[in-house]
């Protein structure tokens, strides 16, 4: 079952020869595996914005001074605050993923005389570039490493 929309949504700027039939929504177009994807992406970036709300906070917590950071760290250990921070992981996870299943196929054919790799190849250096990248980030961050 389909219903209309707007009528004027795919008019041409000048009238062709033909007429065109009028746009329609097939009514399980939300349901689709593929437009929920999409909107879970599009909902990330709902996500993105609340944790640079969260870094700001961060950011202000450092400049006023200890008792207000130790404050905010104790803040964090809320369970609201930890299910939020699973979320963002996840989030993360979800477009990172997503990025990486993209970049092979939107590699051009030959890049002068070299071709790319294979995209499981390409796949895994991506992959083990994220992983190598969040090790050393975690390593910094942690003090672990200088």
């Amino acid at each position: 079952m389909t219903r209309p929309v707007d009528p004027k949504a795919m008019t041409p700027s000048t009238p062709g020869s033909t007429r065109t039939a009028p746009p329609t929504v097939d009514d399980a177009f939300w349901s689709r595996p593929r437009m929920r994807t999409y909107l879970l992406f599009d909902a990330t970036g709902i996500v993105y914005t609340v944790i640079g709300f969260v870094a700001l906070r961060v950011a202000w917590a450092l400049r006023d001074g200890a008792e207000t950071w130790n404050a905010m760290l104790a803040s964090f250990q809320h369970p609201l605050y930890l299910g939020f921070h699973l979320v963002a992981l996840l989030s993360v996870l979800f477009v990172g993923v997503r990025f990486f299943r993209l970049f092979p196929k939107a590699q051009p054919a030959r890049l002068g005389p070299a071709k790319p790799p294979p995209p499981p190849v390409l796949l895994a250096m991506l992959y083990a570039a994220w992983i190598g990248a969040t090790a050393l980030l975690l390593a910094v961050l942690g003090g672990i490493w200088p």
